[in-house]
């Protein structure tokens, strides 16, 4: 699987991994964002997700019998969007490649370092994540008429 890992990224880039970890938890201890997939017919589907940033990488808990899961592990491909903000003069984006991981101990830690909160049922798959693009944008301005964005662009 090609990609990189979050941790990767992060050496490369430490700022910019803070701001998309900013972005992503958002004050929070739980992630959130908006997945998109692509089903049989190429066509896009959008989801409602809580990512997970842990031992150096992105995991995603996933129910296995969704349409969601399907797409991830017959096309292997997906894209992450941070939510909005309340500002909304900033935004996180990441596409990448997924690995499916049946490892129950790896499963187990992710799941600890959620505070239990997720994965922890037998229906909840586990991804791995593996970075191929990021894209954070900066808008100044947002909200009026000279708004303009400024791109911080990373490619695997």
């Amino acid at each position: 699987m090609s990609g990189k890992s979050w941790q990767q990224f992060e050496e490369v880039l430490p700022d910019l991994a803070d701001v998309g970890r900013k972005l992503l938890y958002q004050d929070s201890d739980i992630a959130s964002a908006f997945l998109a997939t692509v089903d049989g017919n190429n066509g896009p589907r959008l989801h409602p997700i809580f990512p997970v940033i842990a031992e150096g990488d992105l995991w995603l808990f996933i129910v296995n019998i969704s349409l969601k899961y399907k797409d991830l592990v017959e096309r292997g491909q997906f894209a992450l969007h941070s939510q909005p903000i309340k500002e909304g003069a900033e935004e996180f984006y990441i596409r990448g490649n997924v690995e499916l991981i049946e490892d129950t101990e790896l499963k187990a830690s992710i799941v600890a370092a959620t505070d239990n909160r997720q994965g922890g049922s037998d229906f909840e798959a586990l991804f791995r994540c593996r970075l191929l693009r990021i894209l954070h944008t900066r808008w100044d301005g947002w909200g009026t008429s000279s708004a303009w964005p400024h791109y911080t662009k990373w490619r695997a």
